[in-house]
């Protein structure tokens, strides 16, 4: 077996044939071999790991000096790209700087070099510090977020639904189809007592674990809102009258059977709904959520912790409805 310094020097060859590119790279580049030994690099890789060029050349090892990491494996970036047999990049690398224990965020590709025989010498990475640009977008993703959801319970906004009601509405106008929407308006019952008997800290707890109850239950799809106050909204696309039924109904049963216990005790918690569809292009949000809101109305004047659904044939019990209604129509 041959020496571990012959192949260096086979490796070097082979990458100084590339040399005069290397002279223009903006980004960080090193040469290892398979056991990860720098033997090339540039001021640029100095900088992303914050050593002088005679620290990194003691030290001697990538891993010693660079620790990534990948999701879902045990192995490192690095270990991936050297067993790649083909030109690499990882995007959005997680790095620590051994160093400083410094976390970055990098781009990495390989660029991987043979003997003749087919046998790995090393590899080429290149480097990219993008960890700027990185915990940039995730402010602004973050900041975007909040302008559309509801800070309590982390539902979308009321402006944020309506939007999108009124997108797919639009969208089955150019389209010539005819929209399939189902609005699914929610009222806790008695909510105000919730706050007078056990304050208001038990009143937001109940509207976040109604919220996660909703989530549990609702398809990825489904967009779910607070609409104000107590009152909180689904939307639920691609649905037909018994889905809309059938759907409510489960909403309905499970915040009833769920166990509210805030501080060590149990608060009953039910909800009155009401339901109506968008299934043609003349319709509106506004008269949807007017027809769902009317059946929500309807549900508290007629016994709470009920559905009451109107899909244009007048007011009706989901439960009575969903009797009626065989359960072989499409979804």
């Amino acid at each position: 077996m041959e020496n571990q310094s012959v192949l260096d020097s086979r490796l070097i060859e082979k990458f100084e044939v590339h040399r005069d590119f290397t002279r223009v790279f903006l980004d960080a580049f090193i040469l290892i071999n398979i056991e990860q030994k720098v033997l090339k690099f540039n001021s640029a890789f100095c900088q992303i790991i914050e050593l002088r060029a005679i620290d990194v050349r003691r030290i001697g090892t990538l891993k010693e000096m660079l620790l990534t990491t990948m999701p879902g494996t045990s192995q490192s970036a690095i270990d991936q790209l050297l067993e790649s047999p083909n030109p690499t990049r990882i995007d959005e690398v997680a790095a620590i700087n051994v160093t400083n224990r410094k976390e970055v965020t990098l781009i990495i590709s390989s660029y991987p070099y043979y003997e003749d025989d087919g046998k790995m010498l090393g590899a080429c990475l290149l480097m990219r510090d993008v960890t700027a640009e990185t915990n940039l977008q995730t402010k602004y993703k973050d900041k975007s977020l909040q302008s559309i959801t509801d800070a309590l319970t982390g539902l979308f906004t009321r402006r944020y639904f309506e939007d999108q009601i009124s997108k797919e509405i639009d969208r089955c106008k150019i389209n010539n189809i005819k929209p399939r929407l189902a609005i699914i308006m929610f009222d806790l019952d008695k909510f105000k007592n919730v706050n007078d008997t056990y304050g208001h800290q038990a009143g937001d707890f109940v509207l976040t674990e109604t919220a996660k109850i909703l989530k549990e239950n609702a398809r990825r799809s489904d967009i779910l809102g607070r609409y104000g106050g107590e009152e909180l909204l689904v939307v639920i696309f691609d649905a037909n009258e018994r889905a809309a039924a059938v759907t409510a109904e489960k909403f309905r049963s499970a915040i009833q059977e769920h166990e509210y216990v805030f501080q060590g005790t149990k608060i009953p918690v039910t909800t009155s709904v009401g339901v109506t569809l968008i299934n043609s292009v003349d319709d509106t949000k506004e008269a949807a959520v007017k027809r769902a809101d009317e059946c929500l109305y309807h549900a508290k004047e007629n016994g709470r912790n009920v559905v009451i659904l109107d899909f244009g044939a007048g007011k009706l019990k989901a439960q009575d409805f969903i009797a009626q209604t065989p359960d072989i129509l499409p979804p």
